[in-house]
């Protein structure tokens, strides 16, 4: 007679994720909430009626140029927003509390799939309208995984830890694929990065992560440092070259764990979490690592929890427990979304062993759909700056004294000391980072910087500080003018450097700067 095994799989048995995947999809509700209130407090001065860059411009744009291309596309379908109903701050403001407010019902359980489908439209139509500004990894990590979490959730009207069936396995293992992917593919991009610009333009020739030297300059160049950057920075060389090595173990070599023994999985979910824990203690990255960690969830199994778990879980295995498996519709769908995300990502992961100047487009782009983000690239800090370039912004009345624009986040007053931002995303002080460096660039080719050199949404920003936008001027800490505008404003370009242990205990400051570049 065979004998039963439990549902929570010991260790003769196959693991099973039923608390694991409860507790996956409660999780992907906190981050989606994270992420709709952050930049729901942004979205009127990036890209409201009056913001940055206006997401009515944008729209009016794209439809312009359809009009006039040669095979005219659906809007719809090649832009996918919800914007295209309305772009007044009332309705973008609403989009981002409405995704707050199914963010909440989702952690509580409440109509879990039609949620999870209504949070990943309204995140996509964000990143479109977002423009720049939801440009970043994150962001469309967390559509991708939202997507996947639909295949994940049950169908009934209530969720509970202990009351649904196991989820399909095939959606398991595309969680597991996603993960695969994100380390593996962050690991790899690492070595082989070829920079394009002249050797010396920007710093010393060579792969900082090659050379073993990434973390060198990693605390003190990246976006925005922590006050604990500081210290790590102050670490001898040999732990930050042993740091790199420890890095790349973990990136490189423990995603092949995910589809080891259960004990391998546990093991990689350990490093990545660990990892993961390591990044958001050293810098700000919103989201990103919580998220991680997030899909780092399901690899743990069901023989990881309180044994009081598992037998609440042995006890609603019985014909009456609420039927949560897909449909035999749903299965034929889930398993046609699997075959199209290998078909999808093995080429883009194989790319990753080349340098980018050698990869050809998507075949997500040249099938039409990679507007939707099912399946994306991955490459988090691929490139290492060695330089710390800053943008500082002055206004003035009279041409004479100038007084700063004082962002919340990013480095200005020597002084001011690194905060910590949460799962918070400051984007415009964000932009303002990549924004420098594109100044930095133009400086090191020309000279000096002139105007076309700027970014878009940058001159737009400029403009707006012209013109005293209340929205705008609400994602700066300090207006030097009170809300009224100023006569005349400059750009000067500063290099930045975290102080020394000497210099910060004579004069308190956290930075040192000098002057590159100042435009008249």
């Amino acid at each position: 007679m065979k004998e039963n095994i439990p549902m929570w799989a010991p260790e003769g048995g196959r693991a099973t994720y039923h608390l694991s995947s409860a507790l996956f999809l409660r999780l992907i509700g906190l981050v989606y909430l994270f992420a709709f209130i952050s930049f729901g407090i942004q979205i009127t001065g990036l890209v409201g009626e009056s913001g940055i860059l206006p997401a009515g411009e944008f729209l009016a744009q794209v439809e312009s140029n359809n009009r006039q291309a040669d095979e005219p596309m659906v809007l719809g379908w090649r832009l996918p927003t919800l914007a295209w109903l309305s772009t007044s701050d009332q309705f973008l403001s609403g989009l981002c509390t409405a995704g707050a407010v199914l963010s909440l019902a989702l952690m509580l359980g409440v109509v879990p799939l039609p949620i999870l489908c209504l949070l990943w439209l309204f995140y996509v139509s964000l990143i479109w309208i977002g423009q720049t500004f939801l440009s970043f990894q994150w962001d469309i990590l967390l559509v991708e995984a939202g997507f996947l979490a639909i295949w994940m959730a049950p169908s009934a009207w209530r969720s509970r830890f202990f009351g649904d069936f196991h989820p399909p396995w095939m959606a398991i293992w595309l969680v597991w694929w996603l993960l695969f992917r994100l380390l593996l593919e962050s690991g790899l991009v690492k070595l082989t990065w070829d920079d394009p610009y002249p050797p010396g333009a920007l710093g010393p020739n060579g792969n900082a992560w090659e050379e073993l030297t990434a973390l060198v300059y990693h605390y003190w160049t990246q976006p925005l440092p922590l006050a604990s950057s500081w210290w790590m920075a102050k670490l001898p060389l040999w732990i930050h070259k042993a740091s790199v090595v420890g890095l790349f173990l973990i990136e490189i070599g423990l995603p092949f764990c995910i589809f080891g023994p259960r004990r391998c999985r546990r093991l990689a979910f350990v490093g990545f979490t660990f990892l993961m824990v390591l990044i958001a203690s050293t810098g700000n990255y919103n989201f990103f690592n919580l998220l991680t960690v997030v899909l780092a969830v399901m690899l743990l199994d069901d023989g990881i929890w309180p044994r009081r778990f598992r037998h609440r879980l042995s006890a609603t295995e019985s014909p009456l427990a609420p039927k949560a498996m897909p449909t035999g519709t749903r299965g034929l769908l889930l398993t046609a979304f699997a075959v199209l995300v290998v078909v999808l990502s093995v080429p883009q992961l194989w790319q990753s062993f080349s340098p980018p100047s050698q990869r050809s487009p998507s075949l997500e782009r040249r099938l039409g759909i990679s507007q939707f983000f099912l399946v994306n690239n991955y490459g988090l800090f691929r490139k290492m700056t060695e330089t710390r370039p800053e943008i500082v912004i002055e206004g003035s009345r009279d041409g004479i004294e100038w007084q700063a624009y004082v962002f919340r986040w990013k480095p200005g007053e020597l002084s001011h000391r690194p905060g910590f931002t949460g799962p918070h995303q400051p984007r415009l002080d964000w932009q303002m980072w990549f924004e420098a460096l594109n100044l930095e660039r133009a400086h090191a080719v020309s000279g000096s910087v002139d105007r076309r050199r700027l970014s878009p949404w940058f001159r737009s920003f400029i403009g707006r500080l012209y013109e005293a936008e209340p929205a705008v001027l609400e994602l700066l800490d300090k207006d030097p003018f009170g809300g009224e505008a100023p006569s005349q404003i400059r750009i000067s370009l500063y290099q930045y450097r975290f102080t020394t242990a000497a210099e910060k205990s004579a004069s308190g400051h956290w930075w040192h700067r000098q002057l590159v570049w100042r435009s008249r």
